[in-house]
């Protein structure tokens, strides 16, 4: 529970808390379990603060300090943290629905299995940070950084992730169902599994991305950058790649049949045994492709055969 000397220097109001702090820099600050809805701790230091269970719902932590402060399970949702320094710190289980988290930085934060359900986390600072099994569901998170960060097994189902930089992202097994990722950058992401049905991917860049197993059923990447791209085994069904650069991706043994390529580039692409009868290929530039055992268009088929 939490140290009631702590608790009533705090509630004095973020001014006079910081003063104290100041005074007793050496107090390890537990209020754990507290009751602090509500109120105002506007730029209010708790660095290293153990919060573990607090009840920060509704509370306004505009520009607070809670590098490598601990709040396990807290209660945060409606809470305003906005600008907030929440690098390293430990939001585990934490819940945090609807909470304003735009441009704050949580750098290396711990957020596995935190419930970020609507939440607006727009322009803040998510690289490194742990979202695995994290609930995004319609969160904001339009311009943000979220290079190598783990969201294994995390929904981000109808999330919006525009302009977005994603790159070496873990979204192994993630819900991306309906996301906006239009302008997104999702180089080298591992996206094994993922489930990104009716997902707009259009102009994001998947350069040298993993999709393998992934479901794009209905998804739409029009001009999408998959230069590289691993796709073996995806979910393509009713996709739409027209623009699309599919340079040197594989898509070897893909049922590409039906799907729209129009004007794509497939320069290099591998598409060994793969079936793109009645594929539309409309001023495709299949240079250098690889069609080892592909079935072809019969205007394709026939013009291979020339060649």
């Amino acid at each position: 529970m939490a140290n009631q000397e702590h608790l009533q220097q705090l509630i004095q109001g973020s001014e006079e808390w910081n003063q104290w702090r100041t005074q007793n820099s050496a107090a390890t600050i537990d209020l754990s379990y507290a009751d602090l809805s509500q109120r105002k701790l506007i730029a209010a230091n708790l660095q290293t603060a153990d919060l573990t269970g607090a009840n920060l719902i509704g509370t306004t932590l505009t520009e607070a300090n809670l590098h490598q402060a601990n709040l396990t399970q807290a209660d945060l949702s409606g809470a305003d943290l906005n600008q907030v320094n929440l690098v390293q710190a430990n939001l585990a289980q934490a819940n945090l629905l609807g909470a304003d988290l735009s441009a704050s930085n949580l750098q290396q934060a711990n957020l596995a299995r935190a419930t970020l359900n609507r939440s607006d986390l727009s322009e803040a600072n998510l690289s490194e940070v742990d979202l695995s099994a994290a609930s995004l569901v319609g969160a904001e998170l339009s311009r943000v950084s979220l290079q190598a960060a783990n969201l294994q097994s995390a929904y981000l189902k109808r999330a919006d992730l525009q302009r977005s930089d994603l790159s070496q992202c873990n979204l192994v097994q993630a819900d991306l169902t309906d996301a906006r990722l239009l302008n997104t950058n999702l180089d080298n992401a591992n996206l094994n599994q993922a489930i990104l049905k009716g997902a707009r991917l259009n102009r994001a860049t998947l350069v040298n991305a993993n999709l393998t197993e992934a479901n794009l059923a209905g998804a739409t990447l029009l001009g999408a950058d998959l230069t590289g791209a691993d796709l073996t085994g995806a979910n393509l069904q009713a996709s739409n790649f027209s623009g699309a650069n599919l340079n040197q991706a594989n898509l070897s043994g893909q049922d590409l049949s039906s799907l729209n390529f129009t004007g794509a580039s497939l320069k290099g692409t591998i598409l060994q045994n793969a079936d793109l009868t009645q594929a539309i290929l409309t001023e495709v530039d299949l240079t250098a492709a690889d069609l080892t055992g592909a079935k072809l268009p019969g205007e394709l088929a026939f013009s291979q055969e020339e060649c």
